[in-house]
């Protein structure tokens, strides 16, 4: 005999999995593997980056180490530092503007001396002498007379001076003609002057109480001083200039 049944349906088991749990349990663990996934993917993200910065910061070090480094500016740099400017080199001997005033080329006691022998300064009776007689230098003086100081009037008795700027060859060409016409030439004063005696001691047919002439010339430079005298002869005369000139 079979046992009776006590009338009451069963459900099918209390551990039977219906298809809406199964459906439940799949989307939670689909759920829970998207959160996995997402984690792991965020710890990856966060560690590359955590790395990327390291080697920023690594890599940077030496760019910066560089960078506090004293390099020279432009400025300071040698090769580009402008030369300094080289001295200027000036020649004493040239005197860069002439004198243009007969008062300008004597010391004032030689100017004063020469007032004291009552002679005009340039009287106009003398406007053409010049400070030779030799006819060559006369040429060149009538040319270009430069600075012209005269001292007296027409007669045996004056001084005739020219201050002229010359170049190289015209002073050679100067010291040619003197030396021919036997002028004494000396270095003195860092130039070159040059005695001439037209009339006086040593010259033939002269005699004591006669009257004098003769000539100076001195050279330095670019400046030629030229002057005849006649019976006067100031002492010192040509060096004063000289000196006044290049004091």
């Amino acid at each position: 005999m079979t046992a009776p049944q006590d009338g009451r349906e069963h459900p099918e088991g209390a551990g039977a999995v219906t298809p809406k749990t199964r459906r439940a349990r799949t989307i939670l663990i689909t759920g829970a593997a998207v959160v996995v996934a997402l984690i792991i993917v965020l710890a990856v993200a966060l560690t590359n980056g955590l790395q990327d910065r390291q080697e920023r910061a690594h890599s940077a070090t030496p760019s910066a180490s560089a960078s506090a480094q004293v390099e020279p500016t432009p400025s300071e740099s040698p090769s580009t530092q402008a030369p300094e400017a080289s001295p200027i080199s000036v020649d004493p001997n040239i005197i860069a503007s002439a004198p243009t005033s007969c008062e300008a080329i004597y010391s004032e006691a030689m100017f004063s001396s020469l007032r004291a022998l009552d002679l005009p300064l340039n009287d106009p009776l003398l406007a053409e002498s010049t400070g030779t007689a030799l006819p060559e230098l006369n040429h060149m003086l009538q040319t270009d007379p430069g600075l012209h100081c005269s001292w007296g009037l027409p007669s045996e008795l004056g001084i005739n001076t020219n201050v002229r700027v010359v170049d190289a060859a015209e002073s050679q060409q100067i010291l040619d003609v003197l030396t021919a016409q036997g002028a004494q030439c000396a270095e003195q004063d860092g130039g070159t002057l040059c005695n001439l005696v037209h009339v006086g001691p040593g010259v033939e047919d002269w005699q004591e109480g006669d009257a004098r002439a003769g000539e100076n010339h001195f050279l330095r430079g670019n400046l030629w001083i030229a002057t005849h005298w006649g019976t006067v002869e100031m002492p010192g005369y040509t060096q004063d200039i000289v000196r006044t000139l290049w004091p």
